[in-house]
């Protein structure tokens, strides 16, 4: 039989996993109902590649390659005529968007097809400043492309400007470890579902605040 202490021991986590469960399924729905596009074309205008920090020898990192990469892949499958790097330097001196631009250069993307923005800090501004260069240059759709835990922020960011945007997932760098990868997953989610509901803190002036919308079921 079990003593009375341990019968209310028992209860209490009975309670809080539940509690626990039922919140993790709440943010799982308010995160994963983001819808990726606005869209269903399949050609843009540009291929926008979100920024990731240079390593601090100057060189690209893994997951800013594998970024580039895929939107070469995408660029030379006809997706769109050009490519747009986009992001400051965040970490250390190098331009990301700068880095990326060398980077497809060297892996054959005409220079006329591929353009830097270098002032953006973080994903909010990534749009803000792409959004300008595409308006000078009457750009009005893009296919996003970053890595898969970042496409649903993104995507919550997009679609605040009146662009036809989809996003594009690019594939983890093969040498990734797995508990980075779950730390991305656990800290987007956890973030981007908070941006839904109470609008991100350092939207400043580059983004409206974020009204939350009902998850689509």
């Amino acid at each position: 039989m079990v003593p009375i202490a341990g019968q209310g021991r028992l209860r209490l986590a009975r309670i809080l996993s539940i509690v626990l469960a039922t919140a993790i399924a709440c943010v799982a729905i308010i995160y994963f109902s983001i819808p990726m596009s606005d869209t269903q074309q399949h050609q843009f205008d540009v291929i926008l590649v979100l920024g990731n920090p240079a390593n601090t020898d100057g060189s690209i990192s893994p997951v800013a390659r594998s970024r580039v990469l895929e939107a070469i892949r995408q660029y030379r499958a006809g997706v769109a005529p050009r490519l747009l790097m986009t992001g400051g330097a965040v970490r250390n001196q190098f331009v990301e968007g700068q880095v990326m631009q060398q980077f497809a250069r060297s892996q054959g993307v005409p220079d006329a097809a591929v353009f830097a923005e270098g002032q953006a800090r973080n994903t909010i501004q990534n749009a803000f400043y792409s959004y300008k260069i595409m308006q000078a240059h009457g750009w009005n759709s893009a296919l996003v492309v970053s890595s898969p835990t970042h496409l649903r922020r993104a995507s919550l960011i997009f679609s605040h400007y009146p662009l036809a945007w989809q996003m594009h997932a690019a594939p983890w760098p093969a040498d990734l470890p797995l508990w980075k990868l779950v730390w991305f997953w656990c800290s987007e989610t956890g973030y981007t579902s908070y941006g839904r509901l109470f609008g991100f803190p350092n939207a400043g002036k580059f983004l409206p605040h974020t009204q939350f919308t009902l998850p689509k079921l």
